[in-house]
């Protein structure tokens, strides 16, 4: 563990496929107005902190959450930490994907380490495709990353939060901090 580095993991505060009970995925909605107001509390929570290097994932929800937190802040963009891709369950009603799936399945796509839905990512995935924006941040500062719920898991189980069987449990919510 670097002692000279603090990592603030934030997931994105809501999105309209939030609200709708969506999944996202790459799709790209903004924050609802009551998302809005959740990264102004965020930025409230906080606002004394001094961050040296702010990145941020390219889909619209992370990065209107990452401006209102640091408005002055320059944010470097980073595909590596966007959303896992939902493949074929894009923009579908999580209840209905349950009903179709049926419950094992749609657990262990959803929130399985390896399985991945139709055509998208698996947690595992996204841990290989996060694990070198990891390696390439700096040794030192505060460092706010804006993200995605999924993205936050997969990078649980790789500081050792979780494990590979129990991340499947763990959630964060939106407008949330892990701090590392």
């Amino acid at each position: 563990m670097n002692l000279d580095r603090t990592l603030w993991f934030v997931r994105h505060a809501q999105s309209e496929y939030n609200e709708k009970k969506l999944f996202t995925g790459w799709h790209d909605p903004p924050l609802t107005n009551h998302g809005v107001a959740m990264a102004e509390e965020l930025k409230k929570e906080i606002d004394t902190v001094n961050f040296s290097h702010v990145f941020s994932s390219p889909l619209k929800r992370a990065f209107q959450t990452a401006k209102i937190i640091v408005p002055n802040d320059e944010i470097t963009i980073d595909d590596r930490i966007k959303e896992r891709s939902y493949g074929d369950w894009s923009a579908k009603n999580k209840d209905q994907v349950k009903d179709i799936e049926g419950e094992e399945g749609y657990v262990a796509a959803r929130r399985g380490w390896h399985t991945s839905p139709p055509n998208g990512e698996s947690l595992k995935d996204v841990s290989e495709r996060v694990q070198p924006f990891l390696d390439a941040l700096p040794e030192t500062g505060n460092i706010l990353i804006v993200s995605h719920g999924n993205t936050i898991r997969a990078l649980s189980v790789i500081f050792g939060i979780n494990t590979t069987e129990s991340v499947s449990s763990y959630e964060i919510k939106v407008g949330a901090i892990l701090k590392i």
